[in-house]
């Protein structure tokens, strides 16, 4: 039997020096770590505490909605048209022989405009008289004959009283006159008849002479001497004039709905032009459509400026002001407020808490810069000048006073 003996290794062992100076260094060390890690975490988390949690509330620029007085002066575009304008045409095909106005020319009503040749009619006329000639002639031939009829038939019935002639021969007697009474009175009604076909060919061929249909001012000459001209107003047809009367003019305006009532028949219209600075025109409602255009929600108003003097020409453009009133009141916003959308119309409202409201409105009169409410707000309210996208109710914003 063998026994193993192990050597056993002493351990080290440390004296109370050793152990001191390793203390020391611990707590150096402990001492260090705390001195350059502690004011960091103080640091962030201040830094956390400054920093918000929730996203911060955009800016927006209000402006306060302005109660208007209702009455006012309402100023519409409008441009100025002729109150007749028509283009003339020949009755009466054939050539142009001259021609007496052109344009610019003011004529009157029954003026000779140009005159044409018509030798077609001419013809046809001539053989319509003739035909008349003929029918007078065979209508005295007629008449002739029925005297003798009616001679030979009192004749022929004294002798048949006397019995010296038989009931056949007077009664033949008396037929011939009632027939040559038929042939005089067919021979009237064909003199009657050509008299008619002289007279309508004779109308015609004075059609040749194109006549003013009223006073007015010629604005455009279509023909030239020679240029055939075909009878009608229809595809084949062209226009020889066109003539428009100028006094008075015509204005037509948009009226907005919340102003139709006020407008009426007689209401004085003061009309500024554009060419004439330091003038102003007066005219008058002279009707209106009775209607709004479902389309506009606008009344269709026509108003007449007196032009006696021909200083207005059609197709001038003019601001036409009417006195009109409305019976509630109406507030003034921006027009860049209004958002037009699906939804309808609205503005955006922010309340004392800082979130928005979209109100809906009722437009009425736009200015361009700015808009007329007539429903929805009563005036006072901070509405936003200008809603940036994606503003929705109930946000919450910062509500800045526009400068």
């Amino acid at each position: 039997m063998s026994t193993t003996s192990q050597t056993l290794i002493p351990r080290p062992r440390w004296s109370r020096r050793q152990l001191g100076i390793a203390a020391v260094a611990v707590l150096v060390l402990a001492a260090a770590f705390l001195a350059g890690y502690l004011p960091r975490r103080l640091a962030r988390a201040k830094l956390a505490a400054a920093t918000p949690t929730a996203p911060v509330a955009p800016r927006v620029s209000v402006v306060k909605a302005v109660p208007v007085d209702a009455g006012r002066v309402l100023t519409l575009p409008a441009g100025l048209v002729a109150n007749q304008q028509t283009m003339v045409y020949a009755r009466a095909s054939g050539y142009v022989n001259r021609w007496a106005v052109d344009i610019g020319d003011r004529v009157k009503k029954g003026q000779l405009l140009v005159q044409l040749d018509t030798p077609e009619l001419d013809k046809q006329l001539a053989q319509a008289r003739a035909s008349l000639s003929q029918a007078m002639a065979a209508l005295a031939q007629a008449q002739s004959n029925q005297e003798l009829a009616d001679i030979t038939a009192r004749r022929e019935a004294a002798l048949f009283a006397k019995l010296l002639i038989s009931a056949q021969e007077n009664d033949q007697a008396r037929t011939q006159a009632n027939v040559w009474n038929a042939n005089v009175n067919a021979a009237k009604a064909n003199v009657a008849a050509q008299r008619a076909n002289v007279g309508q060919l004779q109308q015609l061929v004075s059609f040749g002479k194109v006549s003013a249909p009223y006073d007015g001012t010629i604005t455009r000459r279509l023909v030239d001497v020679g240029t055939l001209v075909n009878a009608g107003a229809g595809t084949n047809a062209a226009a020889l004039f066109e003539i428009v009367s100028t006094d008075p003019m015509e204005a037509f305006v948009e009226v907005p709905q919340v102003f139709a009532p006020s407008v009426r028949v007689g209401t004085v219209a003061k009309i500024s032009v554009r060419n004439f600075r330091d003038r102003v025109f007066t005219g008058r409602v002279v009707r209106t459509a009775g209607a709004l255009d479902p389309a506009s929600r606008t009344l269709r108003t026509e108003v007449d400026l007196p032009n006696a003097k021909g200083e207005l020409l059609a197709g001038m453009y003019v601001d036409v002001s009417l006195d009109v009133a409305v019976s509630h009141q109406v507030v003034r916003v921006p027009s860049s407020a209004i958002i037009a959308d699906a939804r309808g119309v609205h503005v955006a409202v922010v309340d004392g808490a800082g979130k928005v409201r979209l109100v809906t409105v009722t437009t009425g009169l736009d200015n361009g810069t700015t808009i007329d409410l007539v429903a929805g707000l009563s005036g006072g309210e901070q509405v936003i000048a200008a809603p940036p996208g994606g503003l929705t109710d109930g946000m919450q914003v910062q509500a800045v006073t526009a400068g």
